[in-house]
This record gives C-alpha cells, sequence and structure tokens, in this order.
C-alpha cells in the first residue's frame, strides 16, 4: 500500500506470504497456521498457530518464515482515518493508544479462542468483498464494526497475556541508536566505537536478529522518514532527501525506487 486507502485490506494467505518492509497504516495478522519468525521495530517474535498480531503505522518489519512448512493467515491493513470516527464514537481511542504505545506485539490465543477470532474476520471479509463488487454502503458499515470488535478482542487478549521474554538489550539499543541518527552518515566503526562491541559481532547479531544488514536498516528507516515527509508536507523532493540522510538526490531516487518501486514524485502524486 503507497498510500491511505479508504479500505482495510484483507487478504486470507496461503503458502508463500508477501513480505512488507513498511506501510502508512495500521496491521492485524491473524496466523491460522505458521512457523516463522517475525522482526518489528526492535523486537523479534516466533509465530505459532493462533497468534494475533498488531503492527503500528510505519515500523519496519520483515518476515522470515521457513520454506515447506504451512503457513495460513489473514492480514488487515487499515488507516487510522478509516476507523477514528467510530473509535470517537465509541470511546475507544484511548484502546487504540494503549496498542500502540503500550501494549504487546503478539498475543497467543488458546484453541477455544481462535475460533471467535475467526468468526470476526470471516464476516469482514465477506462485507469488504461486497465493496468492491457494489460499493454498499451497509457494507462498509459492518467492515468497521468488525474491525472495532477486532480491535476490541485484540486488547482483551492482550492485557491477560504474560510479559514477553527479555530481548537482548544491544539490539534495542542499536535500533535506537539508528531510529534518532539516521540523517547522519553511520557505519560499523562508528557502532563500534559507540557501543563498544566488536563490529563483527554487530553485524552478526543484527542479521542474526532482524533478518536486515545494519546498511539495510539504515536506508529503510530513511525511506519511511522520505514517505511521511512525501505524503505529509510539500517539502521540494531535494529537502525530502536532504531531511533523511541522503545526501545525493540520485542516491536518494535510486534507493526510493528500489524499495517502494516508484520514484518520490509519483509516489507523491499517487497520494493526491
Amino acid at each position: 500500500m503507497t498510500g491511505p486507502h479508504p479500505f482495510p485490506s484483507v487478504i486470507p494467505m496461503n503458502g508463500k506470504p508477501v513480505i512488507h518492509h513498511y506501510h502508512n497504516a495500521f496491521e492485524f495478522d491473524f496466523f491460522v497456521k505458521a512457523d516463522l519468525e517475525i522482526f518489528v521495530r526492535d523486537n523479534k517474535y516466533t509465530i505459532s498457530d493462533g497468534d494475533f498480531f498488531f503492527i503500528n503505522e510505519y515500523d519496519i518489519h520483515r518476515i522470515f518464515y521457513r520454506p515447506n512448512r504451512a503457513y495460513a493467515r489473514y492480514v488487515i491493513n487499515f488507516s487510522k482515518d478509516f476507523i477514528k470516527d467510530v473509535l470517537r464514537g465509541t470511546g475507544l481511542e484511548p484502546a487504540l493508544e494503549w496498542m500502540v504505545t503500550q501494549g504487546p506485539r503478539k498475543v497467543e490465543t488458546k484453541p477455544e479462542q481462535r475460533s471467535k477470532v475467526i468468526s470476526l474476520f470471516d464476516p469482514l471479509v465477506k462485507a469488504y468483498d461486497q465493496i468492491l463488487q457494489t460499493g454498499d454502503p451497509l457494507a462498509q458499515a459492518k467492515v468497521k464494526l468488525y474491525l472495532l470488535l477486532l480491535l476490541i478482542q485484540f486488547k482483551e487478549l492482550a492485557e491477560v497475556q504474560p510479559p514477553p521474554a527479555a530481548d537482548n538489550p544491544h539490539i534495542k539499543g542499536l535500533i535506537r541508536y539508528i531510529d534518532e541518527n539516521y540523517v547522519n552518515p553511520i557505519t560499523l566503526d562508528q557502532l563500534q566505537k559507540e557501543f563498544r562491541l566488536s563490529k563483527y559481532y554487530i553485524s552478526h547479531l543484527f542479521k542474526e536478529t532482524t533478518h536486515f544488514t545494519v546498511f539495510e536498516y539504515v536506508l529503510n528507516r530513511r525511506i519511511v522518514e522520505a514517505k511521511k515527509l512525501l505524503e505529509h508536507t510539500e517539502l521540494p523532493i531535494i529537502q525530502v532527501a536532504m531531511s533523511c540522510g541522503f545526501n545525493n538526490l540520485q542516491h536518494f531516487y535510486r534507493i526510493f525506487q528500489r524499495y517502494v518501486n516508484q520514484t518520490p514524485l509519483q509516489y507523491r502524486k499517487g497520494l493526491r
């Protein structure tokens, strides 16, 4: 998804998953069948059958799936604008804010809970298909209703989850450092000096945990910020590039097109 979408995209998936690095929308995943890992922002999660997952807008993430394993999931991408009115009307804006800022990304479900979650996804899928086919406003209301119920269900499950196992503190520190300094040049030598860790250890740990190299993650962080500026400001393209750590416009165009499959100008025009 390259811009705010008026409706959630709902995808019951089987087989090899599509890997998204980031998007300007929230995401719900319910894994019917899975044996994989997801890296999101600064954590790695092991995903199994029945796991319910929430990804915040613009969070860099990568799915690492194991070949020849059964795989099926539901995916919903939805913009804040799509659901903000119903959240406000029901007083549930704090629930979404809690999920974004405090709640766990993954919740595990028991077998008896999974049928309830699927019973919310299935009619949402049908209502969304109806929107695509007929534009029925009643179907749009149903999508919002079931999405709201899924949000409530996720929050209720999340509130009773045991605390997750502690992650490697070095990864959290490295991600935080990159997120705060992406506008400046970042090298392994620099990270070695900053964290007093071998650059070879940093490189290995980062790749093992995130499935990104350090350089790939830096580029992804810069592209995420560039997308935000293209969406929410009228800054000239060259200023967008400089504001996100690219000191060469040609390099910015080449990297942006590689990661987004559009030029920055095409991306901005597509949002209008």
